[in-house]
């Protein structure tokens, strides 16, 4: 997934590290953590169920993709329809999980409004619409996920395994460097990068 020269100018406003690395090429290793969210009791809307990564990102990771996994032990057990019916349920778009998730870190925000929670089977496809070069998630941040039951599932526990993938860069100079400093070797190599501080005072008159 390597951006075209306009999307470097456009990644060097909020990752130029990450624009950095991308031009100079430097190597990259998969990263891959899950966050599962287990629901034991099935009342709707209770107070949400919040999980995380295990450990803050040690290194700037670039998400390229999100999926999710559905359970219920006790729903169908041992009949060949248990598959059938968790496939079914996730290419209805309506699981009946709801979901919050935050970021924590620099920059800390909200994917969505803190009193909002976004069914599932909707949910993932925001980052294939909005970060279509890959979520970028700095060192040092987390993702908190907050789950709700928005419908009474069939059985408990139902557990639902979020799968993040990715990759890190692999060079410790990339991370030791400010943004500053990635887009002054980003202009050295050519490209029209804008500068941040004039963009935030040509808004703030």
């Amino acid at each position: 997934m390597q951006p075209k020269d306009t999307d470097i100018r456009n990644l060097a406003l909020y990752a130029p590290r990450a624009a950095l690395a991308y031009v100079l090429g430097v190597p990259r290793v998969p990263f891959l953590d899950d966050v599962p969210i287990v629901f034991s009791a099935s009342t709707v809307n209770a107070p949400p169920v919040i999980a995380s990564f295990q450990n803050n990102l040690s290194q700037d990771t670039v998400i390229e993709r999100v999926s999710f996994g559905l359970f219920q032990p006790n729903s169908f057990p041992g009949s060949p329809f248990q598959s059938l019916y968790f496939n079914q349920l996730k290419q209805s778009g309506l699981v009946g999980i709801g979901l919050n998730m935050a970021v924590f870190g620099g920059p800390k925000y909200l994917v969505n409004n803190s009193d909002t929670f976004t069914d599932v089977g909707n949910f993932f496809d925001v980052f294939a619409m909005t970060w279509p070069e890959g979520w970028p998630l700095y060192k040092q941040s987390n993702v908190k996920v907050s789950g709700v039951l928005t419908q009474t599932p069939v059985s408990v526990p139902f557990t639902l395994n979020i799968t993040f993938m990715g990759f890190q860069f692999l060079d410790k100079v990339m991370d030791d460097m400010s943004d500053d400093d990635a887009r002054a070797k980003l202009k050295e190599l050519g490209f029209d990068v804008p500068d941040p501080g004039i963009l935030l005072a040509c808004r703030q008159k």
